[in-house]
C-alpha cells in the first residue's frame, strides 16, 4: 500500500545549522495492522509521518500511496485514502462535533444531508460519542477530544490512519481507550502510530520502526499483541501501602499509607449492640457496599494481555468512499457566514476596532482622491481649454505682421482674422460671470464656479453664424456675443437653478470685462462648436493693448478727440531730463506712423503752468498800476496820490485780480485731470465744478479763502479782511474738502483710473489697428521707459533682453483649420523663436493641447505622485490591520490544510472573506464619503474645484477599494499558503 524508497528530507539546508532529519529512508508497508514509528523525541519520526501523510514535502525520494505518488497532489491523495489523527486533536472549536467528523466526508465531495447524518452518526458511534454530537470540541475532555477526531478519520472509512503521538496529552485510563480503539481498527486498516511509549509499542503494535538520527536502525515484528489492561485509578492496593496495627484490649486497628500530620480523633460507641463513629476530619470517606473505592489486598500486576479480544469497530455502515471532487470544504454561502461570525461575532473589542478602521481609511482614501482628481478632470478638460479654430504664431516684427493681415480672406490661408496677444498661448481666456441685475451685484463664491473658457474674437466673425438667441447685430462696445458650447458649458456649470436655457443667459453680466466702467452683458449666442467669445472691434482692441506693455490708449477713454494719424503725449511727474519727443514730432506704434499733435505735460505750479503755455499773466502791481490808468485820467505815475490810490486799489479790489490771473484754471484742470488722472482735486474741480480742493491744493490759496469768504459773506472780502480771516477761512476750507470727500470719493474710486506717467492718446481707429499687428515701436512708448532710459540712450533694446519681445504672438482665427496649418507651416516653417526649446513659432491647437499639458505635466505628475503614496499609505494600514486580524485565523488554516482542504479552496474562501469584509466595512466608508462629497458640493458649487467625483470615478474608486481590500486580505494568506501544513501547525504550535 504504501513503499518508500530512499527518501530524504533537510531542516535549514545549505546553512550552517542543516539537520539531516531523515536519512535515506526505505520502506514497505502492509496493506493493515498497526504499525509504530518508534523513537526518542527529535528522531525524525513526526516529520516521517508527515512526509507520508503529505503534510510535510521532502527534498529526494519517492513516497508511493497506491501506486501514486504523494507529491504529485497530496491534498487529493490525504482525502482520498488517509484519516489523521493528531496529538493535539485538531478540531475547529466553533464548529460542533457533528461538522468537525462530517468535514471529512465534505472534503471528498459528499454534500447530501442525510448521507452525512448517517455515516457522522456510525463514525461517533463507533467511539462511543453519539451523544456528543451537537456539542463543541472545546466542551470536552481529552479524551472525547481525541475519539471525535478519531471519528473525522474513519468516517470516510479510508485504507490508512495515521496517528501522531495520539495519546500523549491523555492520562493513563484514555490512553488504554484510545489504543484500544486504534488497536481495533487495525485488524482491517493499516495504523501508523508514532510513539515514544515503548508499552504501547511492545503492547498495540504488529510492526516496530526503530529510527535514530532521521535513520531506521532497527525493525521488528511483535508477533500476537493484544493490548494491556489499565489499572482501575478507584481501587486501593493495600499491599502497596505501609501498614501500622494499634492493638487495646476489644480493639484492632489497621493503618495503612502515610502517617496524618495532625492526629486523627475517632470516637467509637457502643450503645445497644450498634457501633457509632465520630470524627473531626472532612477528609474520611466511608466505605460499604455503595462506594465506588474498593479496597484490595496485595499489589497491582501489569501484563501483557495476549489473550484479549478488542471489540470490532463495525464499519458496516462506513463503506468506502468513491469521490469525484475532492479538497473542497468551503462554498459561497459557507464563506460569507464565516465572515461575518469571525468579524462581528468573535473577538468584539479588537473587531471593533478593525471595523472602524477601515471604514475610516476608505473615507479618508475617497475624499483625498476625489480631491487630487481634479488633475484626471484637468486633462479631461484640456481639449475644451481652447477652441480648435484659432492658431498662434510667434511675430517678432512688422514683416510677420503685414504678411499675416495680408492673408485675411485669401482663400488659400482660410485665415478671417487677426490680432495680438501678449501672452504665450496657454489656451482659451477665461471669462467668470454673475447673474446680478445691477453692475456692483456680487455673488461671492458663485462666481468661482460660474466660468467658461472662450477665445476672443471679432464680432464681425458671428455674421455667417445661425442666432440661437438674443440679437447679434448692432452691438454696443458693453455687449458680447456667445456660442452654444460655451453657453452649454455654463448651463452645466451654473449654481442659480433658474439658468436652465440659453434665453436665460442673455443679460448675464461678466466680471473683469467692462467697457466705461461697465461690465459687459451676454445679448446674443450663435450656434457654434467652437469655444468663442465675441466683441466689438474697439473693445477687442482694449483687451490687447491694455496688457500689451505700450503706453496707448484711445482718445475716448480721455474724453478727447483725436484724428487718425495724430497723437496727443501725456507726460506725468516724471524725470525732466528725458528727452521725449516734442509737437510735431513724428513717431510709430505698433507700425502706425504718428505725429505728435501736442504734448502736456503734469504740473503742480499753476504760474509755471501759464509760462509752458505762453500765457503772460501781469503781477498784481502792474495789474492794478494799469487799473488806475484806465480810471483815473491824469494820474501822474510816482506821485503821493498814485501810491494811495493804487495802495487802496490792492486792498479793496485784491479778489480782480486773483479772478484775473487764475482765469485760466479750466483749461489748467481739464488737462492736468488728463495727464494726472489719479488726482481726486483735478477730477472734482474738471468734473463736479467743485474747485475747492483743487485750489488749495494747487498753491491757489487766496483764491480759495476769497470764495470761502463771499459764500459766507456774500462778497469778495478785501485784502486785510482775507488777511485777518485766513485761520477761520482755513477751518472752513478743510471743512469743505472733507465734505467734498465724503460726497464724492466713492465715485471717484468706483471709476478705473490709470497710472501712467508716459500716454499717448491716439484714434479708436488707429487703436484697433495697433492690436492687430506688430511693427516699430517708438522707444518712449514702451511702459518701463522712464525706468529705463539708461538703456536706450545707449541703443540697447531693454524690452528685448528682458523678454518683452519674445512675447510677441498672433491670434488666428481660421474657417478651415487643416487648410490654415498647412499654409502657417509653408510660411513660417522656419521662423525661430527666441527660446526654440520652450517655445513655438507655429502653435497648432493641437499645439496648444501640448502647451498646456506642459503647464499641467507637474501638477498633474504631482497629484499622481500624492495619490499613489497615499493609496499606499492607506493600503499598508490597511494590510496590517488585516495581517494582526488574520494571525489569530493561523490555527484554523493550519487545520484545514491538516485535513486535506485545498489550497485553491481556502484562497476561495478568504477572498470571499475579504469581499464581504470590505462590503460590510469599506463600502460604508465608501457610502459616507461620498455623501460628504456630494453634500459639499451641493451646498456650496465652490467645492466643484475642489472634488472631481463623478459617476464613473466614483466606481473606479469603489473597485480601487475592493481591490485594496482584496489583496490586503489575501496577502498574509498567500504568505501562509507557501508553507506545508505541518510548517503550519508549527508555527501555530510555537
Amino acid at each position: 500500500m504504501i513503499r518508500i524508497n530512499h527518501l530524504d528530507k533537510y531542516f535549514n539546508k545549505g546553512k550552517q545549522n542543516e539537520i539531516h532529519v531523515i536519512n535515506d529512508v526505505s520502506l514497505d508497508l502492509p496493506d493493515k495492522g498497526m504499525v509504530a514509528i518508534f523513537g526518542k523525541s527529535g528522531c525524525g519520526k513526526t516529520t516521517l509521518l508527515n512526509v507520508i501523510g503529505g503534510l510535510d514535502s521532502f527534498a529526494s525520494g519517492s513516497v508511493m500511496v497506491e501506486h501514486q505518488e504523494i507529491g504529485n497532489d497530496p491534498d487529493l491523495i490525504r482525502n482520498k485514502y488517509m484519516g489523521y489523527v493528531f496529538q493535539n486533536y485538531n478540531l475547529d472549536y466553533n464548529k460542533s462535533c457533528f461538522d468537525n467528523v462530517a468535514d471529512a466526508l465534505r472534503l471528498c465531495g459528499i454534500n447530501d444531508q442525510k448521507i452525512l447524518e448517517a455515516r457522522v452518526f456510525s463514525a461517533l458511534k463507533n467511539v462511543g460519542m453519539e451523544k456528543y454530537q451537537k456539542r463543541t470540541p472545546d466542551t470536552l475532555s481529552g479524551g472525547q477530544q481525541q475519539r471525535i477526531a478519531i471519528a473525522r478519520a474513519i468516517v470516510k472509512n479510508p485504507k490508512i490512519i495515521l496517528a501522531d503521538e495520539p495519546t500523549g496529552n491523555l492520562d493513563e485510563a484514555n490512553t488504554v481507550m484510545i489504543m484500544d480503539l486504534l488497536r481495533t481498527i487495525a485488524n482491517d486498516h493499516l495504523v501508523i502510530l508514532v510513539t515514544h511509549e515503548a508499552n504501547l509499542v511492545d503492547y498495540y503494535c504488529d510492526k516496530v520502526i526503530e529510527l535514530a538520527d532521521g535513520k531506521i536502525v532497527n525493525i521488528k515484528d511483535n508477533g500476537l499483541v493484544g493490548g494491556y489492561s489499565v489499572k482501575d485509578k478507584n481501587t486501593i492496593y493495600l499491599g502497596e501501602l505501609e501498614k501500622k496495627t494499634d492493638l487495646s484490649e476489644n480493639t484492632e486497628i489497621e493503618y495503612f499509607g502515610d502517617a496524618p500530620k495532625t492526629p486523627l480523633k475517632l470516637k467509637i460507641v457502643n450503645s445497644g449492640g450498634k457501633f457509632y463513629l465520630s470524627f473531626d476530619s472532612d477528609k474520611i470517606h466511608i466505605l460499604d457496599e455503595n462506594a465506588e473505592v474498593k479496597l484490595v489486598e496485595g499489589t497491582y500486576e501489569q501484563k501483557k494481555a495476549a489473550e484479549k479480544t478488542f471489540e470490532n469497530v463495525d464499519m458496516s455502515d462506513l463503506p468506502p468512499i468513491n469521490g469525484t471532487k475532492f479538497g473542497d470544504l468551503f462554498t459561497l454561502r459557507s464563506s460569507i457566514v464565516s465572515s461575518y461570525k469571525f468579524n462581528f461575532k468573535q473577538f468584539k473589542k479588537s473587531k471593533k476596532l478593525l471595523r472602524n478602521s477601515l471604514v475610516l481609511l476608505a473615507s479618508v482614501l475617497v475624499i483625498m482622491m476625489s480631491m487630487f482628481g481634479t488633475s484626471i478632470r484637468d486633462v479631461m478638460d484640456a481639449r475644451a481649454m481652447y477652441n480648435h479654430n484659432v492658431f498662434y504664431l510667434y511675430t517678432p516684427g512688422a514683416d510677420v505682421s503685414n504678411k499675416l493681415l495680408a492673408a485675411i480672406g485669401d482663400p488659400n490661408s482660410g485665415i478671417d482674422s487677426v490680432r495680438l496677444t501678449p501672452y504665450y498661448p496657454s489656451g482659451d481666456d477665461q471669462v467668470r460671470f454673475t447673474a446680478g441685475f445691477f453692475e456692483t451685484f456680487q455673488s461671492g463664491f458663485y462666481d468661482e464656479a460660474f466660468k467658461a473658457n472662450g477665445v476672443f474674437l471679432s464680432s464681425s466673425l458671428v455674421k455667417d453664424l445661425e442666432l440661437v438667441e438674443g440679437k447679434k447685430e448692432n452691438l454696443s462696445d458693453d455687449e458680447i456675443i456667445i456660442t452654444t458650447a460655451v453657453a452649454d458649458k455654463l448651463i452645466s456649470t451654473s449654481p442659480f437653478e433658474y439658468i436652465k436655457e440659453y434665453e436665460d443667459l442673455i443679460g448675464l453680466v461678466t466680471r473683469g470685462l467692462s467697457f466705461d466702467n461697465k461690465n459687459a452683458r451676454v445679448c446674443g449666442i450663435v450656434e457654434s462648436d467652437e469655444t468663442a467669445i465675441y466683441i466689438s472691434d474697439f473693445m477687442l482692441a482694449k483687451q490687447v493693448m491694455g496688457a500689451m506693455g505700450v503706453n496707448v490708449i484711445p482718445d475716448s477713454d480721455v474724453n478727447m478727440d483725436v484724428a487718425s494719424g495724430k497723437s496727443i503725449l501725456l507726460i506725468g511727474y516724471t524725470d525732466t531730463t528725458v528727452k521725449y519727443p516734442s509737437a510735431n514730432s513724428k513717431i510709430a506704434i505698433h507700425g502706425v506712423n504718428l505725429t505728435v499733435e501736442s504734448v502736456l505735460r503734469a504740473q503742480l505750479d499753476y504760474t509755471k503752468w501759464l509760462s509752458d503755455h505762453g500765457i503772460k499773466k501781469m503781477t498784481a502791481s502792474e495789474f492794478f498800476a494799469d487799473l488806475l490808468k484806465d480810471e483815473i485820467q491824469g494820474l501822474v505815475p510816482g506821485m503821493e496820490q498814485e501810491n494811495e490810490l493804487f495802495n487802496k486799489a490792492m486792498n479793496e479790489r485784491y479778489c480782480e485780480w486773483l479772478e484775473y490771473y487764475y482765469s485760466d484754471r479750466a483749461a489748467y484742470y481739464a488737462e492736468q485731470s488728463l495727464v494726472d488722472p489719479q488726482s481726486f482735486e483735478l477730477w472734482l474741480a474738471a468734473n463736479k465744478g467743485e474747485e475747492i480742493n483743487a485750489l488749495y491744493n494747487f498753491g491757489m490759496t487766496d483764491l480759495c479763502y476769497a470764495f470761502i469768504y463771499k459764500q459766507i459773506n456774500g462778497a469778495y472780502p478785501t485784502r486785510s479782511q482775507l488777511l485777518s480771516a485766513q485761520k477761520s477761512l482755513a477751518d472752513k476750507v478743510y471743512a469743505e474738502i472733507d465734505l467734498n470727500s465724503q460726497i464724492y470719493s466713492d465715485e471717484f474710486y468706483m471709476e478705473s483710473k490709470m497710472y501712467y506717467d508716459v500716454m499717448y492718446v491716439v484714434d479708436a481707429n488707429d487703436y484697433i489697428t495697433m492690436s492687430q499687428q506688430y511693427g516699430e515701436t517708438h522707444e518712449s512708448a514702451y511702459s518701463n521707459y522712464y525706468y529705463e532710459y539708461e538703456y536706450y540712450s545707449k541703443g540697447v533694446d531693454y524690452n528685448y533682453i528682458y523678454g518683452y519681445d519674445s512675447l510677441r504672438y498672433s491670434v488666428i482665427h481660421s474657417n478651415d483649420p487643416e487648410l490654415t496649418a498647412e499654409w502657417l507651416i509653408s510660411e513660417f516653417g522656419d521662423l525661430e523663436t527666441p527660446n526654440p526649446e520652450y517655445m513655438q513659432a507655429v502653435l497648432t491647437p493641437d499645439g496648444v493641447f501640448d502647451e498646456l499639458m506642459k503647464g499641467k505635466a507637474a501638477e498633474i505628475g504631482s497629484n499622481l505622485v500624492s495619490m499613489a503614496v497615499i493609496s499606499g499609505v492607506l493600503a499598508m494600514c490597511m494590510y496590517f490591520i488585516m495581517r494582526s486580524s488574520f494571525m489569530n485565523r493561523i490555527k484554523e488554516i493550519g487545520i484545514n490544510r491538516a485535513i486535506g482542504v485545498s489550497k485553491k479552496n481556502l484562497k476561495f474562501k478568504f477572498i470571499v472573506e475579504a469581499l464581504t469584509l470590505a462590503t460590510l466595512t469599506v463600502f460604508v466608508g465608501y457610502v459616507l464619503s461620498s455623501v460628504f462629497i456630494a453634500t459639499c458640493v451641493g451646498i456650496s458649487p465652490l467645492m466643484s474645484s475642489v472634488f472631481f467625483y463623478p459617476w464613473w470615478y466614483a466606481l473606479i474608486l469603489l473597485g480601487e477599494l475592493y481591490l485594496m481590500s482584496l489583496i490586503c486580505g489575501i496577502l498574509p494568506m498567500l504568505g501562509i499558503l507557501r508553507k506545508t501544513p505541518s510548517e503550519i501547525l508549527a508555527k501555530y504550535d510555537i
